[in-house]
């Protein structure tokens, strides 16, 4: 078929105003070989992407085929959106737009990820909900709610003993504070940090779960950071901790500065841009060289999917919206993507864009998403 016609042909069927004829003549041609179908999925990622992005329009559709036809990757800078997203490594299901919906919940719409709430567990067990301009005596500190810095320690006195304070952010939800000694953490969903009311000594330790990334304020005492199974030492720097409980791993991640990571019997100092990987039944760390922007991104309101398989990526969405996810295909755990989404979209939205750009299909019944393989 005419290369010109066949491009005609497949933006007809993308954007739903195909005739049947134009349906048969795709599927023969997607039917012809293996480098037409290949062809054809590098294109429906870009237009996916785009169309999601709100710029389709605003290309020629033409160039942009013609461009991934020479093999050339298209990287497009959106206002308001980093790069588009969520690009499958799998097929593309050819259908109609109605059909593209499939098994939607429109209540899927309504849940959002990331709202900002904690609650602060004090020394003596008692529960604050936090909330914006909340004040709480924390005894020998000062612990204020703001905007800007999430819930702030500033220290009134010395203590005559450590006082710790937990603070627990729950699925669904997300929260930035200030320690005494000026250290900024961001607790991601299902995340918490247990730390003194103000540092004294010759050291500052905290201990978290989940995935916290913590700037940490330069001083000649160490602040060392533990997990379940590791250790971190640093004075003054910038890193991403993940460590969820019932998790394989936990990574370590460097952003800048210098760590000394402990694990068992084994200790690995990172420079920027290196990440330790510790098996936490084994206790083997691992250390490697990682784009530290891309574990930390998340801080600036981005999903950042590498290679990521849909196992995982659906056990971070459910974090983030409190949802959860049941695998009725075991084939669909393997699906990967690649990729960068704004984490202010609605569950539907990324729901939605999983399905147009992978074989995965979804059926919501309230907080619960069943995970389908089509193929």
């Amino acid at each position: 078929m005419d290369l010109f016609i066949m491009e005609e042909t497949i933006i007809a069927c993308l954007q739903g105003k195909s005739t049947r004829e134009q349906e048969s003549d795709l599927r023969a041609w997607l039917a012809g070989s293996e480098e037409n179908r290949a062809e054809f999925d590098r294109f429906c990622a870009e237009y996916y992407r785009l169309r999601f992005a709100g710029e389709w329009r605003r290309i020629d559709e033409r160039r942009a085929w013609r461009r991934v036809r020479g093999g050339r990757r298209v990287t497009w800078y959106l206002s308001g959106v980093a790069a588009a997203v969520l690009l499958a490594v799998g097929a593309v299901w050819l259908a109609r737009p109605g059909e593209w919906r499939g098994t939607m919940s429109p209540s899927a719409e309504l849940v959002q990820g990331g709202v900002r709430k904690a609650t602060l567990i004090l020394n003596d067990g008692s529960e604050v909900q936090l909330a914006r301009g909340s004040v709480v005596d924390v005894g020998y500190a000062r612990a204020e709610e703001d905007t800007a810095s999430g819930l702030t320690y500033r220290s009134l006195e010395t203590p005559p003993a450590l006082e710790f304070n937990t603070l627990v952010v729950p699925r669904g939800g997300m929260y930035v504070m200030t320690f005494s000694d000026g250290t900024r953490a961001w607790l991601n969903a299902e995340s918490s940090a247990r730390f003194p009311v103000v540092f004294e000594g010759d050291k500052r330790e905290i201990f978290v779960e989940g995935e916290v990334y913590l700037e940490v304020a330069k001083e000649d005492r160490p602040f060392i950071v533990h997990t379940l199974t590791t250790t971190t030492r640093v004075t003054g720097t910038s890193f991403n901790v993940m460590a969820y409980p019932g998790d394989p791993v936990t990574e370590i991640t460097l952003a800048s500065g210098r760590v000394t990571v402990r694990a068992g019997a084994t200790e690995l100092k990172l420079l920027p841009g290196e990440q330790a990987r510790v098996d936490n039944a084994s206790l083997e760390a691992t250390r490697r060289a990682v784009n530290a922007a891309y574990h930390a991104s998340w801080v600036a309101g981005m999903f950042d999917f590498e290679g990521m398989n849909l196992e995982e990526l659906c056990a971070r969405l459910g974090r983030w919206y409190d949802v959860e996810f049941v695998f009725v295909s075991p084939l669909a755990r393997s699906r990967t993507f690649t990729g960068a989404v704004k984490r202010d979209n609605n569950l539907q939205f990324m729901l939605d864009f999983i399905e147009k750009t992978s074989s995965a299909r979804f059926v919501v019944t309230g907080r619960c998403i069943e995970v389908h393989d089509a193929l």
